[in-house]
């Protein structure tokens, strides 16, 4: 099959569109190395993971990557300038799900959450958990509902900030089910983690990265997990839309991107590189270790999930008055 064919087939119908001029150049890319952007501070989950990608490069493309983390205003600095960055395949996005919020939090963005960046592929994927202190009056997900009910506004939670994955999860159970939590927001999963270990609040909704050892160690415990499908890492634990509303499915999750434009042929090897890397034993179990399932798709599949994830968390926001954290 020609080199033509077997890229067309690889990005799939809708890139037939694309101008010619797009694609000069993609064949000789990267002479020089890439940088990887991302909206966070060093040593969280979006850092590692963009430093995951960035170390496959060199074998890969023969070019180093270099990670930079531009911190800030919930990620949108560097969201934004990855947007505003020349799409010749030199500068990319580790973007992160609370990317998709942020059109919802903010009154005002100098970029479009969806249509101003290029996905490349899903990188992973993390659901977040209802976790209590052993100490706490309800031992199930199932108890803690009844006593939202029975107890309306009463029933603190705590969660990783305002605006967080975390808090806008919660939100969406209790738009959806009904009942009413007061939150109480932490600066980050260890004042979180210490004020539930602690009896600061009851329970939480966190995220799973680094929780199993205060699990196993019995200092907390997992009522329920907010994927769809259990989490491989603790099976025993149940998931939300079993046990109190079917349906329920809100994980965090984790892409690769680049500005709007980015060229066919640039894009296709770049989903090659994440495609090959994610089916790797030694990647599978260091994502698995952060709490993390691989996700890989074509860049059509990314580009429709962003354009809902925005459409469906804006509204959310918008209807339940979240306000931006300050």
């Amino acid at each position: 099959m020609k080199r033509r064919e077997l890229l067309l087939g690889a990005m799939g119908a809708p890139w037939l569109g694309a101008s010619p001029v797009q694609a000069q150049g993609t064949a000789s890319w990267p002479t020089r190395p890439v940088k990887i952007v991302h909206g966070f501070g060093p040593g969280g989950p979006v850092d590692l993971l963009a430093r995951l990608v960035a170390a496959q490069f060199a074998d890969s493309f023969g070019q180093q990557a270099v990670v930079e983390g531009k911190p800030g205003a919930g990620g949108t600095i560097g969201a934004n300038f990855v947007a505003k960055a020349e799409p010749d395949g030199y500068t990319l996005f580790l973007m992160a799900s609370g990317h998709a919020a942020a059109p919802g939090l903010y009154a005002s963005l100098p970029f479009d959450a969806a249509s101003d960046f290029t996905m490349i592929s899903m990188i992973a994927r993390s659901p977040f958990a209802i976790v209590a202190a052993t100490d706490a009056p309800f031992k199930t997900v199932q108890e803690l509902m009844q006593q939202a009910k029975a107890t309306p506004g009463k029933l603190n939670y705590g969660s990783g900030g305002q605006g967080t994955g975390m808090h806008l999860t919660a939100v969406l159970l209790q738009a959806r089910s009904g009942i009413t939590l007061t939150h109480v927001p932490y600066r980050g999963g260890g004042a979180l983690n210490t004020a539930v270990i602690g009896g600061e609040v009851p329970f939480m909704f966190t995220s799973l990265a680094g929780m199993t050892p205060l699990i196993e160690a019995g200092r907390l415990r997992p009522l329920a997990v907010t994927s769809k499908d259990r989490y491989p890492g603790l099976p025993e634990v149940p998931t939300v839309a079993e046990t109190v509303l079917p349906g329920f499915d809100v994980s965090a999750w984790y892409a690769l991107a680049g500005p709007k434009g980015l060229p066919i042929g640039i894009v296709a090897r770049l989903n090659q590189m994440v495609r090959a890397t994610l089916a790797r034993p030694e990647i599978i179990e260091t994502l698995r270790v952060q709490a993390a399932e691989p996700w890989s798709t074509t860049p059509q599949e990314a580009q429709a999930f962003l354009t809902r994830d925005v459409a469906h968390w804006t509204r959310v926001i918008r209807e339940e008055k979240i306000s931006a954290p300050s």
